[in-house]
């Protein structure tokens, strides 16, 4: 899958998410595995789930961690770049 600057990412239809405090659990019904995604992560997911492109991905989150922009797009762009690994995120 290409992550290209302006594609809007969404949670692959396999995967179901649920929220456990302050993480997420997801679950690929395709494959059976299990994932945990931490606060930060978390939070990325629940931007995911209407949409977003890694643009709009960085603005949110600027948001609402306190993080130099620089080191958050590096870090957004790892989470992607490990769930499309998985399949459990596609590009439109």
């Amino acid at each position: 899958m290409s992550l290209t600057s302006g594609s809007r990412i969404r949670p692959a239809p396999s995967v179901l998410a649920k929220r456990v405090e302050d993480e997420i659990v997801l679950v690929d019904m395709e494959t059976n595995r299990i994932y945990g995604l931490n606060r930060t992560a978390a939070s990325l997911w629940d931007l995911l789930g209407g949409g977003a492109t890694a643009a709009e991905l960085s603005e949110r989150l600027a948001e609402e961690f306190d993080v130099e922009q620089e080191q958050l797009s590096s870090e957004i762009d790892e989470v992607l770049r490990q769930l499309a690994a998985e399949q459990l995120i596609r590009s439109e």
